[in-house]
């Protein structure tokens, strides 16, 4: 099977008997497992225990990848790579407990390339949760925008959403693996490939401009950080 066929595949379908020889107690047990147990277990080749890490994790990854890319149809790609590739590789991964941070460093990496394209660094879009898929978000308007337009057009969660994607790449990335991931400076610094203290000063320096962008449009936000 190529790797084109495997991506239009996947999740790859178990392998045949495997779910039928378990009852529902085994079933209910490998729910129950850790992360690191399921890596194990899908490194002994339990296709079935691999779709069930992506299943544990996939929207936390859709959000990392769609807030940093901005499309959907560009995160939901990068999202089907990033798993093909963790099932591939899964046997270099020597931590298994640290499964969450390895599939996002590999989204992460993946991101980048894309970022590294010309087309997709002109066509980046704000994200908006639960908005319309083509609406504009309120970073892309011309001068300040009034209160009454924010009232109008987006609370302030959309608007800082907004604002997030005319940060620099690497404050962006920082911010939000830390404030929309739940990662500690610690863990975000082993998948950028930097010092905790290198994520720290990005994360105040990306607050510290979420803050000036959001007086230049007439919001006092100084509680930020």
């Amino acid at each position: 099977m190529s790797s084109r066929d495997f991506l239009e595949h996947f999740p790859p379908r178990p392998r045949p008997n495997r779910v039928e020889e378990r009852g529902s107690t085994e079933v209910d047990r490998l729910h129950g497992m850790t992360d690191a147990e399921l890596v194990s277990l899908t490194q002994e080749g339990d296709v079935n225990a691999f779709n069930l890490l992506a299943g544990r994790w996939e929207s936390s990854l859709y959000g990392f990848v769609r807030r940093t890319l901005g499309d959907a149809e560009d995160a939901r790609d990068v999202c089907q790579e990033a798993l093909v590739k963790a099932f591939t590789n899964i046997r270099k991964l020597r931590d298994g407990g640290k499964f969450k941070s390895w599939i996002h460093y590999i989204a992460l990496n993946l991101c980048r390339d894309r970022f590294r394209s010309p087309r997709s660094r002109a066509e980046i879009l704000p994200y908006q949760e639960g908005g319309a898929e083509d609406a504009v978000g309120l970073a892309d308007r011309p001068g300040p925008v009034s209160p009454e337009q924010l009232a109008e057009t987006a609370d302030l969660g959309e608007l800082l959403r907004g604002l997030l994607t005319e940060l620099p790449s690497e404050q962006r990335t920082s911010i939000l693996l830390r404030e929309y991931q739940g990662f500690n400076s610690e863990e975000i610094g082993e998948m950028m490939g930097v010092p905790a203290a290198t994520v720290r000063t990005r994360i105040y320096y990306g607050l510290r401009g979420l803050r000036k962008m959001l007086r230049e449009r007439g919001i006092d936000r100084s509680e930020l950080g």
